[in-house]
Formats: C-alpha cells, sequence, structure tokens
C-alpha cells in the first residue's frame, strides 16, 4: 500500500470536479510546446531508457545515471533560463546534489540551483520541496526567502500547507504559529473562514494520525458552521467517505473521464460498479492490478464495470494510456495531473492506493477496500443481489 506522502503537506481545497482537460477533438487546441518544454521532455525521456538498464543494487551505476542527469539539467537550466522547465530542473537539480550530504561541491550545486529557483513559476508543493531542502542544506536565509515568497502568493489554504511544513517538517512551531495567527486574523468571507477550519482539521491529523476523532470533529465544525462553502461541503464529503459501509450512499461526485465525457457513480446503476484508485507509480496497484483484470474480464458480462481514479503525476497522461493498452485496462478513467491532490481522491479522503468502493447494483456501498481474493466474490454477491 502506497502511503500519501509527507512531502504533500496538504491537499488545496480550492477544487472543481468538472475542471479536467478533455482530449477529445472538441475540445480546444492545445499550444505548441515551447523548445524549452520539448527539450526537457528529451532530457526526462532519456533519464527514463537509463532507468531501464539499471540493474537492483548496482549504486555505481546508480550514481553515474544521477550524476549525468544532474550535468544535463545544469546545462538546461542555463540554455532556457527563464522557462518554467528550467525552474523545474533547478530544483531536480537540487535533490539529486543533496542526496551527497557531505560533499563540498555538491552543497555548492544545490546553493546554485535553489539561488536561481522561482516560486512563481512552480506550484506550492514544489516550492516547499525547495524549502525542505534549502533546509536541510543549512541554507537558512534562502530556505527563508522562499517561505516569504510563497507566503505572498497564497490563499488560505496554500498558506496552511506552509504552516504544515513550518511545523511538522522544519519544527519551527515559533513561526508556524505566527503565520496561522495572521491567516485567522485575515480570514473575513465565510469561504475563508471555512478554509481555517478545514486547515485546522488536516492540522490536528498531522498532529496525531491515530486520534480519528479529533480529525473527524474538527471536519464536523467546518461543515457545520460553513455548509454553502466550498471547505465546508468537502469537509462534509469527507465525513461521509470515511463513513461508508455496506448499504450507505456513495460519496457524490461528477468527473470528466480522459475522452472528455462527463461521468458519475450515479450513470452505472443497474450495474456492480468498482471505484479504483491507483497510479502507475505505484508498485502495490500495479501488484493487485492482475486481481481487478481477472474480476472485470470474468464477470463484465454480467454487468460488472470499473471506474479508475488515477492518481498520476502532471505530464504523465502517455505513461497512464501506455500501461492501460498494456495490460488491458478498458474501462473508463479519471485523470487530472494532481497527483495526490486528484479532485476525486480528495474528496473521498484517500490517504492510501490502492483503493477501492464497490458499489451495487442499487446505488448503495458493498464495501471498501475489496482487493485480493475478497474482490471477486463480492462482485460476484453484489451480481446475484436483488
Amino acid at each position: 500500500m502506497r502511503l500519501l506522502p509527507a512531502v504533500l503537506l496538504l491537499t488545496s481545497l480550492s477544487f472543481d470536479l468538472s475542471a479536467q482537460t478533455p482530449k477529445d477533438s472538441s475540445a480546444a487546441k492545445a499550444p505548441a510546446a515551447s523548445e524549452a518544454a520539448v527539450k526537457f521532455k528529451e532530457l526526462s525521456d532519456k533519464q527514463a531508457e537509463r532507468a531501464k538498464g539499471l540493474k537492483r543494487g548496482d549504486t555505481q551505476a546508480l550514481n553515474e545515471m544521477r550524476k549525468a542527469r544532474m550535468e544535463e539539467l545544469r546545462a538546461f537550466a542555463k540554455q532556457y533560463a527563464k522557462s518554467p522547465e528550467a525552474n523545474k530542473a533547478r530544483l531536480e537539480t537540487a535533490q539529486l546534489a543533496q542526496t551527497n550530504k557531505g560533499d563540498a561541491a555538491m552543497a555548492e550545486v544545490v546553493k546554485e540551483a535553489l539561488a536561481g529557483y522561482d516560486v512563481s513559476q512552480g506550484d506550492l508543493r514544489s516550492a516547499m520541496t525547495a524549502v525542505v531542502i534549502a533546509n536541510g542544506a543549512g541554507l537558512a536565509d534562502r530556505r527563508d526567502q522562499l517561505i516569504d515568497a510563497s507566503l505572498k502568493r497564497a490563499n488560505v489554504e496554500e498558506s496552511f500547507e506552509i504552516v504544515a511544513a513550518l511545523r511538522f517538517q522544519l519544527k519551527d512551531v515559533e513561526r508556524a504559529d505566527k503565520v496561522q495567527a495572521e491567516i485567522e486574523a485575515g480570514a473575513k468571507t465565510d469561504e475563508d473562514k471555512a478554509s481555517v477550519l478545514m486547515g485546522k482539521a488536516t492540522l490536528t491529523r498531522r498532529a496525531d494520525p491515530k486520534n480519528k476523532d479529533a480529525y473527524k470533529a474538527a471536519l464536523d465544525e467546518a461543515a457545520k458552521a460553513y455548509p454553502a462553502t466550498k471547505a465546508g461541503r468537502l469537509a462534509a464529503s469527507k465525513i461521509a467517505a470515511s463513513e461508508l459501509k455496506a448499504g450507505s450512499d456513495p460519496v457524490a461526485f461528477t468527473a470528466k473521464d480522459l475522452e472528455g465525457k462527463t461521468v458519475s457513480p450515479t450513470d452505472y446503476k443497474g450495474k456492480v460498479l468498482l471505484i479504483d484508485f491507483w497510479a502507475t507509480w505505484c508498485g502495490p496497484c500495479m501488484a493487485e492490478l492482475p486481481n481487478v483484470l481477472k474480476a472485470y474480464e470474468e464477470y463484465h458480462g454480467k454487468g460488472f464495470e470499473i471506474l479508475g481514479v488515477s492518481l498520476d503525476r502532471e505530464g504523465d497522461l502517455q505513461k497512464l494510456e501506455s500501461v492501460m493498452k498494456e495490460k488491458g485496462m478498458t474501462w473508463r478513467q479519471i485523470y487530472d495531473g494532481k497527483w495526490w491532490a486528484s479532485e476525486i481522491a480528495v474528496l473521498h479522503d484517500v490517504q492510501s492506493i490502492p483503493f477501492t468502493i464497490l458499489i451495487g447494483r442499487d446505488g448503495k456501498v458493498v464495501g471498501t477496500n475489496l482487493r485480493g481474493d475478497k474482490l471477486a466474490p463480492a462482485v460476484e454477491t453484489a451480481l446475484d443481489a436483488k
């Protein structure tokens, strides 16, 4: 099971479940990729080919591969200095160089890469990664500069991500308290006040993941105090997701599949539906896939359907489609490229994958997290139910 990593501190609450990019011919034609984007993809493809030939446990080959990648990224960043791709290259360079702790030359590489990193050209998650690297490298001034720049462009939800980074990763409780107090004081609208409560709920879980009652109580406060807001509705959905069991209603949602067509669990009424949260990068998901494929092959003709929700990253659409084709995954897929912040995953408060929800012909939940030898019997029983 792959768990939500610590680097993804909190999930953005500003979401639109129908705002995903379709690839059908009716959609607006995407602009041509820039020279920098094309070149960056070529470098990434080159690295992927290197990785295919890497033998497990070959430390020397791994280090050589990292060194070659780092040199290419540094050269790329200099050639396309103003591009967003150069910003990605700088961050990856810093990450690679940081693996050589104690190496003075690599410490200078980290410093150089982070000096050129521009918060405004990336998302907050990337900025917080840069902050953590700067902190680990002892670059306190640069760390603080990155935090300040991130706070200037952050909304309430994003500001709480920064609070989480300060509190739990950087261990700077004093500054975390100060920033949080400023956020709360500046929240004037119901939307912002609800987002504050959601942020505090997530901080509650981060502080003590085992105390589910405290987290649920914090969510309940947001849901009841501001039911008409986005954050309030999200809190209610997370509560409903935590209570899913046989006979309950599934969490309602509408999204777009890879073909740009609207899809919802209600579309499958009269069928047995498995909602499958997974990703191509998730080893346990790929290990479970044969069970899912076997169940689909055996029961699809009897009314069994699957709706995949991919947590693959931005830019991995081609990889996702390739895996689907190679493995014979012919069912519909939802993908927005947001990794753990995938909108449908956020709605269901998914913290680890693979995660599944089985829904019966009557539209009611049959069970959750049915995997391995538990899946097929559950599907068969649901198909036979009147």
